[in-house]
C-alpha cells in the first residue's frame, strides 16, 4: 500500500504570495489579515448608508429652499444633479467591493484546500 504524504510546496507558496499581493491591490481599503472581512464590509456598509442619508437629507433641503419660492422642479432638479451621484456610486462601489471579497474569499479557500494538514502524526 502507498503512504501519500503532502508536502510543502515551495511553487505553491510563491503563486499565492503573488496573488495576495493582487489581491491586497483589488481591495484596497480593506486590510487582508487584520480583521475579518466581513466586520470591515460591515463598517462599510453603514459609511454606504450614511453617504445616503445625509445626501438625501440636503437634497430635501434644497427642494424645500426652491419649493418655498414655489419652484420644487427646479430643486428636485438641482439636487438630483448635486446628489444622485454620490449616493449611486457609493453603492456601486460597495457592491464591487463585496463582489472582490467574495472571489478572494473563494481563492483563499482553494489555496487553503490545496495546503498540506499542518497536522502531525
Amino acid at each position: 500500500m502507498e503512504t501519500r504524504t503532502q508536502q510543502h510546496d515551495p511553487s505553491l507558496e510563491a503563486v499565492w504570495h503573488v496573488r495576495q499581493r493582487y489581491w491586497r491591490r483589488k481591495l484596497g481599503r480593506l486590510r487582508l489579515g487584520v480583521e475579518p472581512l466581513e466586520e470591515q464590509l460591515s463598517r462599510y456598509r453603514r459609511v454606504t448608508w450614511m453617504l445616503t442619508a445625509i445626501p438625501s437629507i440636503l437634497a430635501a433641503m434644497f427642494v424645500s429652499l426652491f419649493a418655498a419660492f414655489r419652484r420644487p422642479d427646479i430643486g428636485l432638479i438641482v439636487a438630483l444633479v448635486l446628489f444622485c451621484p454620490i449616493v449611486v456610486l457609493a453603492w456601486l462601489d460597495l457592491a464591487v467591493l463585496q463582489l472582490r471579497v467574495a472571489r478572494y474569499t473563494r481563492e483563499l479557500q482553494e489555496y487553503q484546500k490545496r495546503q498540506p494538514s499542518s497536522g502531525g502524526g
